[in-house]
């Protein structure tokens, strides 16, 4: 799915007005992003750490663990990747719809993938040594609940559990587990710096587990993957930035908001979500749509037909200002079709 996600702004030629494609939250104040990118600057002109040890201990702190416990990535993606990597070709499970990457990188390391649906999770296959979740889930917002997760773990002793947590900061509802990791030594949490601090240029993520369990996945990790640049802005950011993370409660009352204002539109259906972002279901051709939002209207949409699991009639929105908004409901009521 590397050319299939959203924000891929870097394709288009239109001007975008109104970004809805992304997940990322970008309601901080960009100017003390700035402010840090200016101050930071001149640590591009060296060499990173090989292995990011700095961020690494400043992780370790802010989760009450040894360095032992963490090995960071160029954005939680890469970690997907090393973790393929590290159980290449063993029988891997993928609840779905849910973000593709994972399944990508289990592909390239020769997984046996089964795809089971949410609701069948409950029956994991015999002989299963490795699972994704996301928690919030990417595409539509669905929360794993404490027992759900408690449950697999348990149930599945010999099969690491991997618990992407890259929207954590965006569901009021959800909790993480990060705390469990003393308890279970099949349990693996991933955490992106990009989406809650919006800094998705930078690539930025980490991973923590038990360290036998790092030690095995770290071996196949390349040197110097995180640049200087994004070792320093991460480490000023879980020591000093939570003034920059979203008011949860707050984001998931706008986007009920916003999701009740799309509802009463003829020919699209939001579904529930526990997060900011959700999927709407509709009448119209998905790809078609897309076009005219971004070409009339400056409106870009994540189109959510290459999600395995969805039918190709979902698209997926973010929730933006309330100005932006009602730019993208009035322009789906302009369309015809």
């Amino acid at each position: 799915m590397i050319y299939g996600h959203g924000d891929d702004i870097y394709n288009l030629t239109a001007k975008v007005i109104a970004n809805f494609s992304t997940n990322v939250w970008y309601g901080a104040d960009e100017r003390l992003l700035r402010k840090l990118l200016e101050e930071k600057a001149e640590v591009v002109l060296h060499y990173p750490e090989p292995d990011a040890a700095s961020f690494r201990k400043v992780v370790a702190a802010y989760h009450g663990l040894s360095p032992e416990h963490v090995v960071v990535g160029n954005g939680a993606t890469e970690l997907f990747y090393l973790v393929a990597h590290a159980f290449a070709g063993v029988s891997t499970v993928i609840p779905v719809p849910s973000f593709t990457e994972y399944e990508d990188a289990c592909a390239l390391y020769g997984h046996r993938l089964t795809f089971p649906g949410h609701s069948e999770v409950s029956a994991i296959p015999e002989g299963s040594r490795l699972m994704f979740i996301c928690n919030p889930n990417n595409p539509d917002g669905r929360i794993w609940t404490e027992k759900e997760i408690n449950n697999l773990l348990t149930a599945n002793p010999d099969m690491i559990l991997v618990v992407d947590e890259s929207f954590i900061h965006f569901a009021p509802a959800a909790r993480t587990v990060c705390s469990w990791l003393g308890k279970f030594s099949n349990l693996l949490v991933i955490r992106s710096m990009t989406k809650s601090y919006a800094i998705p240029g930078l690539r930025l993520g980490y991973m923590l587990g038990e360290p036998e369990l790092i030690r095995k996945i770290v071996r196949f990790k390349q040197p110097w993957t995180v640049n200087a640049l994004a070792i320093e802005i991460g480490k000023y950011l879980l020591e000093h930035g939570e003034k920059l993370l979203p008011d949860a409660m707050s984001l998931l009352e706008r986007q009920r908001c916003f999701s009740m204002e799309l509802s009463r539109v003829a020919g699209y259906y939001p579904q529930l979500s526990g997060t900011s972002f959700f999927l709407v279901k509709t009448d119209y051709p998905v790809g078609a749509l897309k076009c005219y939002l971004l070409e009339r209207h400056g409106i870009l949409i994540r189109d959510a037909s290459n999600f395995r699991g969805l039918e190709p009639v979902y698209f997926r929105v973010n929730t933006l200002t309330g100005a932006k908004n009602r730019l993208l409901t009035d322009a789906l009521k302009s369309y015809a079709g």
